[in-house]
C-alpha cells in the first residue's frame, strides 16, 4: 500500500477577456480590452490524473487516417436554455465549426476507448495500490463528479472504488461502470453557464482539461463555458468568436502551462521526470507540476532601452524539437534557443500562451487585437506533447515577424526600429506614432484593415526595461519614459492595430475590410469607401474632400481607407464606387474624383504593389507606361490646377470615331454641375454638342469609306 496522496493544492485565479483593442468613437480613440485570455490552470483537486481506460480496448498505432483525433461534444443543458439566436449560434455554428478543424489539424498517436471518467472524492484524498491501476478514495467517492462548472453524467463514470482510513479495507461500491462515451479520443463538456468568472469585465469562454489518461498522460475530458451575457450573434463578430473557441480547446487539448510538465518525446518517454507516484514535482509558487529544461528553459537577453543603455531582459522559451525548428525557419534566425512563451499579463496569460511581440496575431498569443491565424507553430507545439501528429496543410499563414532574422526576434524593438531607421526602411511591424486626435490612419500588416499605431502615453513611468523612445514629435523629454505600446504584453511595443466603431457606448461596425457589414452609411462614407469579401486596405496621399456646390467637407482622421480590388493579366485594378483605374506600380497616384448621392468626392489614392494580392503580376517590361494626362473631376470646371487624369484619350490607343463621340460627349457631360446656379452654362454646354452632330456625321462617313 502507498500512503493516503492530496489533490488539493492552490488555486490559481484568472478569467478570459476579449483584451486590447481599440475603440473609435466620434470623439476620440480609446484602448479596451479585447481578447485577452487569462487561461486558468486547474487545481490539483480540479483535476483527475492517471485515469486507467480499459485495456483491451487499446489499439496499436496504424495509418494516420484511422488515428485523427475524434472529439465528443456534450452540451450541458445551460445550452439549451440560451436565447434561441444564441442557442443556434453556439450548437449549429461555433462549436461544429471549431470541432471540424481541430479534428481534421490533429491525430493522435494512441487510441483509448471508450472514455470512461474516475470519480472524484469526497474529500479530495485517495491512495493507489500497487499493481492495480486505479484510484481509491478515502471512505467515500463524492456524490458527483465535475468537469469545470458542468456536472459529469453518471453513464460517463467509472464504477467508484473505496478504502478505509486504515487502506486495509478496499473494493468497489455503488453502480457499476458506465457505457461511457464511446467512438471518442477527448470529451468536451459545453455550458452556457453565468459564473462568477463571467462577472469579470468581457470575458466570453474560458476552457481547461478536468481529467488526463494514464498512458501518456494526455488529457481525455474537458470544459468550455460561453457566458452568455457576451455571446454576440453579429455577423462582423463570428470569426473573432470561432476563434476563441479554437483557442479555448487548444488549451483543454494541451496548450497550457499545467500541461507542460507532463509532455513526452516521440517514443512515449516522460520529458520531465516522475516521483514514484508517477507525477511531476508540483511547484506550490506557481501552482503548476514543474516542467524540465527538455520542454521550458530561462534565457536571458541583452536589451536595448533609451537613452543608450542595456539591461537584462529575462524570458521563457519553449524548446521542444518541433517548434524550434519552426521558430528558427519562421524568423530566419539559426541560432534561436526556442519559442518565447509570454512574460507579462500575470497569472493564466505568462507562460500560457506566444509572446505577443514576436507573434502579434498569432491566436495562441494572450490577446486577441486582429486577424488570428493558427501557424504552425501551434500546431509544432501540439505535436510535440507527445499525444498528437499534426496535420501542417491546415496550418495558416503568419506574416507577423516572417524572416526578419535574429534582430528582430532576439532583440527589443527598440534596437529594431533604431536600426530600420538607420538603414532609412520602415519600422514595420513596429510603428512610432502617437495615437492622437485627427487620427493618422495606417494599414495593418497584411492590408486587410484600416489601422493606427497605438503608440499612447500612460499615466505613470512604464518599467525601465520597456522605455525605449528617445524621442517624439511633439512630446517633452521628460514625458518620453511614459510613452509604449496599448498592448502591455506585447512588452509595450506600438504597433497599427486596427478599431471598432462605437456610438454611445455600443459596437457598430470595426475596420476589417473584408466584411461587407463594415461598410459605412453614405453619409459617414468620408472616403468614398468599399468594405467586401475583395476589398484591401490603401493608402490615401491626402484626405478625401466632398463637394456639393458651395460647401466642401473634409474628415479630419484620414490615411487608409477599404477598397475593392481584383487582379488580371494587366494587373491590380483599384474600384471606387463605379470607376476603375489601373494600377501599374507600386506607388503610382490614382486621382479620385466619383460622385455618390449628390456629392462629389475628391482624393488621391497611392497603389501598392500587386504582388502583395495578385498572384499573376505583369513582368517589369510588360508594364503600360503610366498615364499622365489631366482632366478635371467630376463637378469641378476648368478654373484652377489639375490633377492628373483618370481617362485615357482615345486617340492613343486607335479608338475609332464612335468611341472618340461617345469620349467626347461623356466629357462635355462632366461639367453639367448641378449646383450651378447659372442656366447659361447647361444651354451653352447642349449648343456645343449640337454643333458637333456635323463633325461627328463627317467622321461616321470616313470611317465607312
Amino acid at each position: 500500500m502507498e500512503r493516503w496522496l492530496t489533490a488539493e493544492g492552490k488555486r490559481s485565479v484568472s478569467r478570459l477577456l476579449l483584451g486590447p483593442a481599440l475603440v473609435l468613437s466620434l470623439l476620440a480613440v480609446q484602448a479596451s480590452c479585447h481578447g485577452s485570455c487569462t487561461h486558468r490552470v486547474p487545481s490539483r483537486g480540479e483535476v483527475v490524473h492517471q485515469v486507467h481506460l480499459k485495456p483491451e480496448r487499446l489499439t496499436k498505432r496504424s495509418s494516420p487516417d484511422d488515428l485523427q483525433l475524434k472529439i465528443k461534444i456534450i452540451y450541458d443543458s445551460s445550452v439549451d436554455r440560451l436565447p434561441a439566436d444564441k442557442r443556434r449560434l453556439v450548437k449549429d455554428k461555433l462549436f461544429p465549426q471549431a470541432i471540424d478543424y481541430l479534428q481534421r489539424a490533429f491525430s493522435v498517436r494512441r487510441r483509448v476507448g471508450p472514455v470512461l471518467l474516475s470519480r472524484q472524492c469526497a474529500t479530495n484524498q485517495y491512495m493507489r495500490k500497487r499493481g492495480d491501476p486505479h484510484r481509491y478514495c478515502q471512505e467515500a467517492c463524492a456524490d458527483i463528479t465535475r468537469c469545470g462548472p458542468v456536472v459529469v453524467p453518471q453513464h460517463h463514470l467509472q464504477q467508484c472504488k473505496v478504502c478505509s482510513e486504515s487502506g486495509k479495507s478496499c473494493g468497489p461500491t455503488g453502480p457499476p461502470d458506465g457505457p461511457g462515451v464511446d467512438g471518442s479520443d477527448f470529451v468536451l463538456y459545453v455550458s452556457g453557464i453565468t459564473t462568477e468568472r463571467c462577472g469579470q469585465e468581457n470575458i466570453v469562454a474560458y476552457a481547461a482539461y478536468c481529467q488526463l489518461e494514464a498512458e501518456l498522460d494526455r488529457p481525455i475530458a474537458g470544459y468550455a463555458n460561453l457566458c452568455p451575457a457576451m455571446i454576440s450573434s453579429q455577423p462582423q463578430e463570428f470569426e473573432g468568436m470561432l476563434s476563441t473557441v479554437k483557442h479555448e480547446i487548444i488549451h483543454a487539448l494541451g496548450f497550457s502551462a499545467g500541461l507542460f510538465a507532463f509532455y513526452h518525446d516521440d517514443e512515449g518517454k516522460p520529458l520531465t521526470p516522475r516521483f514514484a507516484s508517477g507525477l511531476p514535482a508540483f511547484n506550490d509558487s506557481l501552482g503548476l507540476y514543474q516542467w524540465s529544461e527538455a520542454v521550458i528553459r530561462r534565457v536571458s537577453r541583452l536589451w536595448d532601452i533609451r537613452g543608450g543603455e542595456m539591461v537584462r531582459h529575462h524570458v521563457h522559451v519553449l524548446v521542444t524539437p518541433r517548434v524550434v525548428e519552426e521558430a528558427r525557419r519562421h524568423f530566419n534566425c539559426p541560432i534561436l534557443e526556442g519559442m518565447e512563451l509570454e512574460n507579462q499579463g500575470g497569472t493564466g496569460t505568462e507562460l500560457n500562451h506566444w509572446e505577443k511581440r514576436l507573434l502579434e496575431n498569432e491566436a495562441m498569443t494572450g490577446s486577441h487585437t486582429q486577424n488570428r491565424v493558427f501557424s504552425r507553430l501551434t500546431l509544432a507545439i501540439m505535436e510535440d506533447s507527445g499525444w498528437y501528429r499534426a496535420n501542417y496543410s491546415l496550418a495558416q499563414r503568419l506574416d507577423w515577424g516572417r524572416g526578419l532574422g535574429c534582430d528582430f526576434v532576439m532583440k527589443s524593438c527598440k534596437f529594431w526600429m533604431d536600426r530600420q531607421r538607420q538603414r532609412r526602411h520602415p519600422v514595420t511591424p513596429f510603428c512610432d506614432t502617437v495615437r492622437a486626435s485627427p487620427l493618422q490612419l495606417t494599414c495593418r500588416q497584411d492590408q486587410l484593415a484600416v489601422a493606427v499605431c497605438n503608440l499612447q502615453k500612460y499615466p505613470q513611468q512604464l518599467p525601465l526595461e520597456y522605455q525605449y523612445f528617445d524621442r517624439i514629435p511633439d512630446v517633452a523629454a521628460d514625458q518620453l519614459s511614459s510613452f509604449g505600446g496599448a498592448v502591455e504584453i506585447a512588452d509595450f511595443c506600438p504597433f497599427s492595430q486596427e478599431f471598432s466603431w462605437h456610438l454611445s457606448g455600443e459596437y457598430q461596425r470595426n475596420s476589417y475590410c473584408r466584411v461587407s457589414e463594415n461598410q459605412p452609411d453614405w453619409w459617414r462614407n468620408y472616403g468614398a469607401e468599399q468594405y467586401g469579401p475583395d476589398s484591401v486596405c490603401l493608402y490615401q496621399k491626402s484626405a478625401f474632400v466632398m463637394e456639393q456646390c458651395t460647401r466642401k467637407m473634409t474628415y479630419p482622421d484620414w490615411g487608409s481607407g477599404c477598397y475593392k480590388v481584383s487582379c488580371s493579366y494587366q494587373g491590380l485594378t483599384v474600384y471606387v464606387q463605379d470607376r476603375s483605374f489601373l494600377c501599374s506600380r507600386k506607388g503610382q497616384l490614382l486621382s479620385v474624383s466619383v460622385r455618390v448621392s449628390d456629392w462629389v468626392y475628391n482624393g488621391v489614392l497611392v497603389c501598392p504593389a500587386c504582388t502583395d494580392f495578385c498572384d499573376d503580376c505583369p513582368l517589369p517590361h510588360q508594364l503600360l507606361p503610366i498615364n499622365t494626362s489631366r482632366s478635371n473631376p467630376i463637378g469641378q470646371r476648368h478654373s484652377g490646377p489639375q490633377s492628373p487624369a483618370l481617362v485615357t484619350h482615345p486617340w492613343e490607343h486607335g479608338y475609332n470615331s464612335t468611341c472618340f463621340l461617345l469620349f467626347i460627349i461623356r466629357n462635355c457631360l462632366l461639367f453639367l454641375d448641378p449646383c450651378s446656379s447659372s442656366p447659361g452654362l447647361a444651354i451653352t454646354l447642349w449648343l456645343l454638342l449640337l454643333n458637333l452632330v456635323p463633325l461627328v456625321a463627317g467622321l461616321l462617313v470616313c470611317h465607312c469609306s
